[in-house]
């Protein structure tokens, strides 16, 4: 995880620096008697825990910016960041929450460099602040080490910042109050979670507030961040335990700690949502690695509903060839690495990942009288699992490259590690279509190849009726077409192209995915939905130019009445996919939208949203 020595170094950079239940009488006398358990612990025996950042002039300069809430009622849970570049943040709670004077702060966050040995650490003594000292609730803290559910570990906590970073405020704002400060690796298990909460709940004093520090996108770039956090605070929003895995934030176990807690006493209504960013609060557009900031308040009541879908879509991939070279000669991360950055964020942060796949993953390579033939080696699957790719296109003019057999063999072996795949190189038939739960949404894709057979659109109209009738518990409300046309190597699409797209959307598709270009073409959008007549290569080996070396990934969000697109700007370096820097990519999206045709649309904070 990123070392809190570099995050302090961003903060000179801030302007300004040089019960828990319901039934109340229950709770108390459970914690009455569970408190008699163990004795007072004597704190003049342990060290006293510095608070790290340890600086007042910071601390006082972030304390002015919090910001007045209003009056939202009283606030059992929260999400607060400790990444304080965005301080501002955590001030305006815990200013908030001192009009409620609670007597016990219950703190969940991660353990970011994974020591200790206990899914759950934590640490009995006092933390000393500029403010003065905070004290543990150590009644608690000893019943819990006393059922070997939480574990003491003073090396461990001194160093956490998940904890120390909001030490400082609690003094200021709460000063009396008590702290249950407990620490999870992000592989902790729920069932070790779940243990510990069920012996603490019943300790805790009427007033407690649960708070979650927890820092949501890291290492990406303000596009890749906000497509992230649209799925990272639905996630929160609908307390969707089931969509964990698909996050992108700093510590899955600590939010998981907190619904539970808010589960338990049915504060579940977010009253109060705040969001940020570092690139943002650093005035820095150009920052490629930000950090970003998502603080709710849960009170008494049910939880909202945010029906969401996230997809990523890349162009075509091709791993065979000079690419197929470049893995045996780098191995298999070679290609992805770049792109995947630090603990492979950029692949999280969305329901599924898409590509078009330009062949086969035959079992072996087979003699063809067609000139350019390409086959996939099946050993390179997992290396697509590593990086979350979840479904792929197969209608295109190179999938029966290695016959109908390798066609065969390529679906066994994709189904056989979990893949979704569709299309064909010639039929129009239920091989076409796959109909997914994403998210919230139940989306028909249909794949078709206009390269080799053209498209018919009576047979497309029939495609989107079975779609609607194949699985009587699968009604999809959304179409995805994911289309190999066009010319290769034009940067711009054809009449047959913006012909059929706009057939098909009048023939009911929600989004218009295109391949086989091999380069980027424009993007429409046509009677409120989005048409990207080419994203151009993903993964392939065509180093004879600068535009086939160029892609596009998109980002898409589908909600009930939006369409959110964000479009993220891509090269390769023989094979080796990334991200274009900053000053590069600008350029490059702005030249892609001169030539594109939105409309009344236009591309605002990294994406597109349209209306539907």
């Amino acid at each position: 995880m990123r070392n809190f020595l570099l995050i302090f170094a961003c903060l000179v950079l801030l302007p300004g620096c040089n019960s828990i239940g319901k039934q109340s009488k229950t709770v108390q006398s459970e914690q009455a008697d569970s408190s008699s358990q163990v004795s007072a612990v004597d704190y003049s025996n342990l060290p006293v825990i510095q608070a790290i950042p340890y600086d007042k002039e910071f601390f006082d300069a972030t304390f002015k910016q919090a910001e007045e809430v209003g009056d939202v009622g009283t606030v059992r849970g929260a999400i607060v960041p400790h990444h304080l570049v965005g301080g501002n943040i955590p001030a305006t709670f815990f200013n908030y929450i001192s009009k409620q004077k609670p007597s016990t702060i219950v703190i969940f966050g991660p353990n970011h460099f994974l020591k200790g040995n206990s899914d759950v650490l934590s640490a009995i003594n006092y933390w000393n602040t500029p403010y003065g000292t905070v004290k543990t609730n150590e009644k608690i803290l000893a019943n819990l080490y006393a059922g070997s559910l939480v574990k003491d570990d003073l090396a461990v906590m001194k160093e956490e910042h998940s904890i120390g970073a909001l030490m400082s405020f609690i003094a200021n704002y709460l000063p009396g109050a008590k702290i249950v400060p407990l620490i999870f690796p992000y592989n902790a298990s729920t069932s070790s979670i779940d243990k510990m909460l069920e012996k603490l709940w019943p300790q805790l004093p009427v007033d407690a507030v649960f708070v979650s520090s927890i820092d949501f996108s890291h290492y990406q770039n303000p596009t890749v961040t906000a497509f992230h956090d649209e799925l990272n605070r639905a996630v929160v929003r609908n307390f969707e335990y089931n969509r964990l895995d698909k996050m992108e934030i700093d510590s899955t176990p600590s939010l998981y700690a907190l619904w539970r807690s808010m589960d338990k006493i049915g504060a579940k209504e977010i009253v109060y949502e705040k969001f940020g960013s570092s690139d943002t609060r650093m005035n820095n557009p150009k920052l490629e690695e930000t950090t970003s900031y998502y603080s709710p308040y849960f009170a008494i009541g049910d939880k909202g509903e945010d029906r969401l879908s996230s997809m990523l879509f890349f162009g075509d991939m091709m791993l065979d060839r000079n690419v197929k070279i470049q893995i045996d000669k780098n191995g298999q991360n070679y290609i992805f690495t770049k792109l995947a950055g630090e603990e492979n964020r950029f692949f999280m942060g969305t329901d599924l990942i898409h590509a078009n796949l330009e062949g086969p993953f035959a079992n072996s390579r087979r003699a063809t009288s067609k000139e350019i033939a390409f086959r996939f080696d099946p050993l390179l699957l997992p290396m697509l699992k590593k990086y979350n790719f979840g479904m792929f296109s197969q209608a295109n003019n190179h999938s029966l490259d290695m016959g109908t057999a390798g066609f065969d063999e390529s679906l066994k072996n994709l189904n056989e590690f979990g893949f979704d795949v569709y299309g064909a190189q010639y039929r129009t038939d239920d091989s076409s279509i796959k109909i997914k739960q994403v998210g919230n949404n139940t989306i028909l894709f249909i794949g078709l190849n206009d390269t080799n057979t053209p498209v018919d659109i009576e047979k497309f109209k029939q495609l989107i009726l079975r779609g609607q009738s194949i699985d009587e518990n699968l009604e999809p409300e959304y179409t995805v077409v994911n289309i190999h046309w066009g010319e290769e190597y034009k940067e711009i699409s054809n009449n047959h192209q913006r012909e059929l797209a706009h057939a098909l959307i009048d023939a009911g598709a929600d989004v218009i995915i295109g391949t086989h270009p091999h380069v980027v073409q424009e993007m429409e959008i046509y009677k409120n939905r989005p048409i990207f007549y080419s994203l151009g290569n993903f993964v392939f080996d065509q180093y004879f130019s600068v535009p086939t070396q160029q892609g596009l990934g998109v980002g898409v969000i589908l909600r009930r009445d939006t369409i959110t697109l964000y479009p993220i700007a891509l090269e390769q370096n023989q094979s080796q996919v990334s991200q274009m820097p900053y000053e590069k990519r600008v350029k490059y999206l702005n030249d892609w939208i001169v030539k594109s045709r939105l409309g009344e649309y236009k591309f605002e904070n990294n994406r597109i949203l349209i209306n539907k």
